[in-house]
């Protein structure tokens, strides 16, 4: 009895010890996305209860091990997946003992990247993806049977190569780190030089050398039905052969290039009441080139842009050999890169659908509409019916009919004008117009044909009432639209350099484009040409657009003769190109090339816009940094005085770059040793750095050392990582700030527009962005909102004048100017105040000169309207010595702040007012939305504004918007100033619940 009452005791004891270590073992608990939470976003952030008791953490997708990081993280962004239902899992490692969290579930899903025509299927899901040489049957036999799945990639697409391996993890994910470093590369010198082929999935050999295999299998939905099947490719990299039920459709001498759709008719193949089996082979490019150099040093050198110029004997996307914001992509980005689609129609159908619209300046109170198409009858017999044509905008409609007759198999040019339908001159239009200068209203046209035997075809369209023109001014190229000048503020954009973005994703882009303050973005040439989701949302926006077509002139070592693609490849995709994008009233200027003529500026000027864009005001480009532009930076950062007075900072600049370092959270999510690793007497920079583009080029002035110098010299040597980063947003802000206000002080006497280099990124970088490539805006972005008010006051500083900007096409009388000058305490040293009429579209001087202290100073400056309320105000940070360090010990104040959110059209909205209720000055306060427990920011969010600055008893109103889904369970606004250490927290009750 005495022995078996010390053997319980015995496993008292020890069960006692066991439940006490387990109860020290936190839970690993999930937090976003959950619950079968549906989303858009396909690079979501996810989110767990985090603990410093884990070494490290394996991130679990589908079955497959993502990555392991730090066990201080409780984040994790991964590569783009792939759309449809998701699993997830978190495993917490601790010496050799792993612990597991549950199991959670999302769906991401989204539009096509363009709109489809009616009766139509996405072929979007189940995707095999496996390299030729591993395969041993053919077309013919894949094309007959559905695909083992053993041994092959599953993805949805679009997809490249490398983005399908990737998401099944046979590749780390390129955008983090240098894990790009552990992937090789089509080009073999280059992998030698590296020792890169050891990483192949394919044992021995280069695994782009070889074509890979598109396979699916799918049905034909009820929803599309007809006389007539179609398969349209929106987009392939490089070249293509495609099979379907065993019959080979097309070869890769005809499906070749980017920026060109293929359709085909498929209808003595398709079965319709049994599986179909597509096999695509997709080829890489011809001339992959070899890249340069990597930089992997702290300050490394990026190399040449486009490396050898060899790809641009391909007509591709040419940045993906390398540039300074972007690393060489392995694959070259070959793969089915756009939507694929099956669609069904009668034996008509309506093509090349164009709309064009003029206005007879300078009277608006009229609007002619022109109307053009092609009607293709598909049978062997005549066919008769009408054309039934609507056109709205709201409860504004007019509509019209007119009769055809088609012979067999003709294909019939449509043309309706105000001459021939009168009620295509429409009175009162509703005007077309960019950001900040009226609505960007839109109508939308339906044209449907019909025939006395039931064949029905419809095509749509939405359009734009709107006229371009432009002149040259003494120094500059000046804008109008419908008559008006506007003022073009912008960005140079590209696009994702693996094309791993949704619709959702485009339309983010123009949505912080258009909350920017922006109003206009150059779709940079080598980076491609965006899907239709990008300029559907521009022209809902108001964005303007200019599109360049394809070349380079230094990429090409100045148009050297040979490196260019074939002529005819060249006319196709151009031509694809201006019917792609004709009919989008956001579009307003064609662009020849990239720094210099396109060397087939002929073929563009006298056949293809003739041809395919005629009738249409938009303004053709010649080159972008010539024709009344000019381009060349400066490309590195100055100090904010130092904009006013180079020499590139006046007339249209089409490339103006500042550097745009992230926030410290953006850094984290990319950079896997931050603060490690660190170069000598620059901590907390290191060679990932450079690898994500903190290089510095020794030929020229492009270094971002400029910018670190800033940061060290201006406002002290960094005491950690945080501390930097945070340095980095006053210099961000500033620096932004000062590069558009030196152009506005210009207006319109020397200077008519900005476009700065870039505006946003193709991959997660430290420069030439106002947002990055996570969407965290960073405080360059909001003094870039600053300076881009339709009416602003501001400080040159070059001359430490007052001047006001008022760009509208009205004046605003009786305005009133107050400047404050204060002293660290907050003390008024000097002040100006007058009353002010502005003219429209005027830059006007008050003859207010700011005096110079030699301590730092704040100047507060303030624009009134008669009504004594705020139009526009500014604050500047003043030193003469550039000495700002001070400003880390401003004493602190208290924050408060009264939230109310609401739910509006899927969208969470909160206004804020947020109050300076201590005594001392809250400087660039910084305002995210983040979730309760990981305190990660929401993303992306629209906030009115943003690194504020908020003297003693002021108060701020803000707006915070974001969509419903991007929102976990409980979320918080955190709110931090410069001066402050300490973060406030202010809780948000979620109006979903």
């Amino acid at each position: 009895m005495k022995k078996i009452m010390n053997l319980t005791k015995f496993h008292v004891i020890i069960a006692a010890i066991f439940l006490l270590s387990f109860n020290d073992q936190p839970e690993i608990q999930l937090l976003y996305p959950i619950s079968e939470k549906v989303i858009q976003n396909n690079t979501p952030t996810l989110m767990w209860t985090g603990s410093d008791y884990f070494q490290t953490f394996e991130i679990w997708i589908d079955g497959i091990r993502f990555d392991s990081i730090k066990g201080s993280n409780s984040t994790y962004v991964p590569f783009p997946l792939s759309f449809g239902k998701h699993s997830w899992q978190i495993i917490g490692i601790k010496g050799k003992n792993k612990y597991k969290s549950a199991i959670e579930y999302f769906t991401i899903t989204d539009d096509p990247l363009c709109k489809l025509p009616p009766r139509s299927a996405l072929l979007r899901y189940n995707w095999k993806v496996k390299a030729a040489c591993e395969v041993k049957e053919g077309g013919k036999e894949l094309s007959t049977k559905q695909v083992n799945d053993n041994g092959w990639a599953t993805t949805t697409i679009p997809a490249t190569v490398l983005s399908a391996l990737v998401r099944n993890g046979y590749y780390p994910n390129p955008y983090i780190g240098i894990n790009n470093m552990f992937i090789p590369d089509i080009n073999d010198s280059f992998n030698q030089q590296y020792n890169l082929l050891r990483y192949s999935h394919i044992k021995g050999k280069n695994p782009w050398k070889t074509p890979y295999w598109f396979c699916n299998t799918f049905e034909i939905p009820d929803s599309v039905t007809g006389k007539n099947y179609w398969i349209t490719l929106n987009e392939i990299n490089y070249k293509a052969d495609i099979w379907l039920n065993g019959i080979k459709i097309a070869d890769s001498s005809q499906v070749v290039g980017m920026e060109r759709s293929f359709r085909f008719n498929v209808t003595n193949i398709i079965k319709k009441e049994a599986p179909n089996h597509i096999a695509i082979a997709i080829y890489p490019v011809e001339h992959p080139g070899m890249p340069d150099p990597e930089p992997l040093t702290p300050f490394g050198e990026p190399g040449t842009n486009m490396a050898d110029g060899l790809i641009s004997k391909d007509y591709t996307k040419w940045d993906v050999i390398g540039w300074d914001w972007q690393p060489p992509v392995r694959d070259r980005d070959m793969g089915i890169t756009e939507d694929v689609f099956l669609s069904a129609t009668d034996d008509i159908e309506i093509d090349d659908l164009y709309v064009t619209s003029d206005i007879p300046l300078p009277d608006t109170s009229q609007a002619f509409i022109t109307i053009s198409a092609t009607l293709n009858n598909y049978s062997n017999k005549p066919k008769q019916g009408k054309i039934i044509a609507i056109i709205a905008n709201g409860n504004d409609k007019i509509s019209f009919e007119e009769p055809f007759s088609l012979k067999p198999n003709q294909n019939l040019v449509l043309y309706f004008d105000k001459n021939k339908i009168e009620s295509l001159a429409i009175s009162n239009p509703k005007l077309w117009w960019p950001i900040g200068y009226g609505q960007p209203n839109l109508y939308h046209l339906i044209l449907q044909a019909k025939t006395s035997e039931g064949d029905v075809h419809i095509a749509e369209t939405n359009f734009g009432i709107r006229k371009v023109e432009t002149y040259i001014g003494p120094v500059e190229r000046v804008y109008k639209i419908n008559g008006k000048i506007i003022y073009p503020k912008g960005g140079n954009w590209v696009i994702d350099m693996m094309l791993n973005w949704t619709a959702q994703r485009y339309t983010d882009e123009i949505k912080l484009t258009q909350n920017s303050g922006l109003n206009i973005l150059r779709i940079w040439g080598p980076t491609g040409a965006p899907p239709t989701a990008f300029y559907d949302a521009a022209d809902k926006s108001g964005v303007l657009l200019w599109q360049d077509f394809l070349n380079d002139y230094w990429g090409t070592f100045r148009n050297t003769p040979g490196y260019l693609p074939d002529e005819k490849l060249f006319e196709q995709a151009t031509i694809a190109i201006v019917k792609k994008y004709r009919n989008h009233p956001s579009l307003v200027i064609w662009c020849g090339g990239n720094e210099g003529p396109n060397p087939r500026e002929n073929l563009i000027m006298e056949k293809i816009l003739p041809q395919y864009d005629g009738r249409d005001s938009k303004h053709y480009l010649k080159i972008s940094n010539g024709d009344g532009l000019h381009g060349g930076g400066p490309y590195h950062t100055l100090l904010p005085q130092d904009y006013f007075t180079h020499p590139k900072l006046m007339g249209f600049s089409s490339e103006i770059g500042p550097s745009g370092v992230p926030v410290f959270e953006s850094v984290a999510k990319f950079i896997t040793n931050l603060g490690e690793e660190t170069a000598e007497n620059a901590f907390p920079v290191n060679g990932q750095w450079a690898y994500h583009d903190a290089t510095d080029r020794s030929s020229d002035d492009r270094k971002f050392s400029h910018y670190d110098n800033i940061v060290r010299n201006c406002y002290g040597k960094p005491t950690t990582t945080m501390d930097y980063f945070e340095k980095c947003q006053l210099v961000n802000y500033d620096v932004y700030r000062a590069s558009i206000e030196a152009i506005n002080r210009l207006l319109w006497d020397k200077a008519s527009g900005i476009a700065l280099w870039k505006s946003n990124s193709s991959w997660p970088s430290f420069t030439w962005q106002i947002y990055d490539w996570y969407l965290q805006a960073h405080a360059g972005y909001y003094g870039t909102k600053k300076a881009s008010e339709m009416t602003h006051i501001q400080l040159n500083r070059d001359n430490m004048k007052i001047v006001v900007l008022n760009a509208n096409h009205f004046p605003i009388e009786n305005t009133t100017i107050i400047a404050n000058l204060l002293d660290s305490s907050l003390k008024v040293i000097w002040s100006a105040q007058k009353n002010i009429s502005l003219k429209p579209n005027s830059v006007n001087h008050p003859e207010i000169v700011v005096p110079t202290f030699s301590q730092t100073t704040l100047l507060v400056l303030k624009l009134l309207s008669k009504e004594n309320k705020i139009i526009s105000e500014n604050y500047y940070w003043l030193n003469p010595q550039n000495n700002y360090t001070s400003l880390r010990s401003l004493p602190e104040t208290k924050i408060i702040a009264d939230l109310t959110a609401s739910i509006n059209d899927s969208c969470l909205l909160v206004n804020v007012n947020l109050k300076n209720a201590g005594s001392g000055i809250a400087l660039m306060t910084q305002l995210s939305l983040v979730e309760k427990n990981t305190k990660a920011e929401i993303l992306p969010t629209y906030f009115s504004d943003n690194y504020l600055t908020i003297l003693p008893n002021e108060s701020k109103q803000i707006t915070i918007q974001t969509r419903l889904e991007n929102l976990p369970p409980q979320f918080m606004l955190q709110v931090k100033s410069y001066n402050n250490p300490n973060v406030k927290y202010f809780n948000i009750n979620n109006p979903q619940k």
